[in-house]
């Protein structure tokens, strides 16, 4: 009788399809049947976080340092529960082609209602004075001509 190098699989039609049609799947399927490689695998599936992640934790003191907030402590408080009340952030500081599109469109905006108020404010200190106040008044013409 000959000795069996890897045990025989339990489902014999699905592991003779995996080594026709994929290249390298006997020797993986082999490797993975260990149950506690499985459970393994299983544990780490169910927790779906990892570095970076949203689910991933900071260290306790990062996080301790997260908790202790400075809502209600900073003289400028009224501030930011205003600004954060008006959802501006929310809306187009959160993304950055938002973010890139307010500018732009807030510094051309901005910017020609900030060029008008400095033309009024010239034109008012310089009442008067200037020639666009004190248009040339033609003499009446005369009636030899």
């Amino acid at each position: 009788a000959q000795a069996a190098a890897w045990p025989k699989p339990r489902n014999q039609r699905g592991d003779a399809f995996l080594r026709r049609w994929v290249p390298g799947a006997g020797l993986t399927a082999m490797m993975f049947r260990g149950r506690a490689l499985r459970s393994a695998l299983q544990q780490s599936r169910l927790r779906r976080g990892g570095f970076g992640s949203p689910r991933d934790h900071e260290p306790h003191w990062i996080e301790n340092w997260n908790k202790d907030h400075r809502a209600g402590k900073d003289s400028l408080d009224w501030f930011f529960r205003a600004f954060n009340s008006t959802g501006i952030y929310e809306v187009f500081l959160k993304s950055s082609p938002r973010f890139y599109g307010f500018m732009i469109c807030g510094g051309m905006v901005g910017g020609y209602y900030w060029s008008r108020s400095w033309d009024h404010m010239w034109d008012y200190i310089n009442q008067g004075k200037l020639y666009r106040h004190n248009p040339y008044v033609y003499p009446p013409a005369d009636e030899d001509e």
